[in-house]
């Protein structure tokens, strides 16, 4: 038998997630394997309904019908997260893996103040508190004020009694990774913790979940549709494109080499202040349709390499040492690339 790497937290494979609908069966994820090492940042972009998020709410046993997973394995710490029960799954969840959703205010309770919202996390997943009476209460609030001063939040005593919507944006997704922190889980999914936030608040919140990973030597999944918020926070980036991975490396080798021609669309159509007053180049075309998905490479309409040859299903191909790319044309590219250096 073979022995499992211990640096190894998160083992995804095979993962095939689908949504029955009255049109038919969407494909949200397909296929999809992934890793995620101890201690390590992974960056997971792609464009919306690419199959991030769906990815990651499968591993956290939040995919509800009309969704399902069809096929694939989860595994943490070796351990398959499929084969346990809801209630198996609430104990690890929350505890082990937290997840910080994209809108911290639909995702927070309005209706309880933040040390409310603290307390129910610690209660639920915190095996070392005191079992009742005073001292819990008292351990409860020490380390909620902890959690509050621990992710920025100023005059954090004071503060636990607001609500949400006393809050600014900003502060409310440090709330959120907060409440996620509560239990010191080993694996941090934050989905999307920039969204609808200005570039300054932006830039503090990805420095912050960066600075505690450090501290607590947490692992963080980052799903982003920013290629240049991977560039500075990841380790490794997994590309997403039409429910499938196109393309997965450390970071800064993908971004210097991109092999997948979805991921140079991606690097493409980035703003960049060294162009300015060049024109930016979109990715053409559409996403195919997940209920009628085509048997070729799922980015051959909207390809400029595409060719006769990529009219089939395309697997993953080696790219490098420690790469993987979704297609046909990457041992050209390797070639062209040695070749210019």
């Amino acid at each position: 038998m073979m022995q499992r790497d211990e640096s190894t937290l998160l083992e995804v494979s095979g993962l095939r997630t689908i949504f029955d609908t009255r049109a038919g069966a969407v494909c949200a994820v397909d296929g999809v394997d992934v890793t995620v090492r101890r201690g390590e940042c992974l960056g997971v972009v792609g464009e919306s309904g690419s199959g991030k998020s769906v990815t990651f709410g499968s591993v956290m046993g939040l995919v509800r019908p009309p969704g399902r997973i069809d096929a694939g394995s989860i595994l943490f710490e070796g351990q398959d997260l499929r084969a346990l029960d809801p209630r198996q799954m609430r104990a690890i969840r929350g505890r082990d893996i937290a997840m910080t959703m994209q809108d911290a205010l639909t995702a927070l309770n309005p209706a309880l103040t933040v040390g409310e919202q603290i307390r129910e996390m610690l209660e639920a997943h915190d095996e070392e508190l005191p079992p009742r009476g005073a001292a819990r209460r008292q351990a409860i609030r020490a380390r909620s004020v902890e959690m509050l001063g621990l992710v920025g939040i100023p005059s954090p005593a004071e503060r636990l009694r607001q609500y949400p919507h006393e809050f600014s944006g900003g502060m409310r997704q440090r709330i959120m990774i907060a409440i996620a922190l509560a239990s010191r889980p080993k694996l941090l999914i934050a989905d999307e913790p920039t969204t609808a936030l200005d570039v300054t608040i932006q830039a503090q919140v990805l420095e912050l979940i960066s600075d505690i990973r450090a501290r607590l030597g947490m692992s963080v999944v980052l799903i982003t549709h920013d290629l240049g918020v991977v560039a500075e926070h990841c380790d490794r980036v997994m590309v997403m494109y039409a429910g499938q991975v196109v393309e997965q490396g450390p970071t800064q080798e993908v971004i210097a080499a991109p092999q997948h021609p979805y991921t140079r669309g991606l690097l493409a159509s980035i703003p960049r202040p060294a162009l300015r007053g060049e024109r930016i180049h979109p990715i053409q075309g559409q996403v195919p349709d997940l209920i009628d998905l085509p048997a070729q490479c799922r980015f051959y309409s909207r390809c400029p390499l595409a060719g006769d040859d990529c009219l089939k299903t395309i697997a993953m191909q080696p790219a490098g040492p420690r790469r993987m790319a979704r297609c046909i044309r990457v041992e050209t590219a390797i070639a062209s690339q040695e070749a210019e250096a």
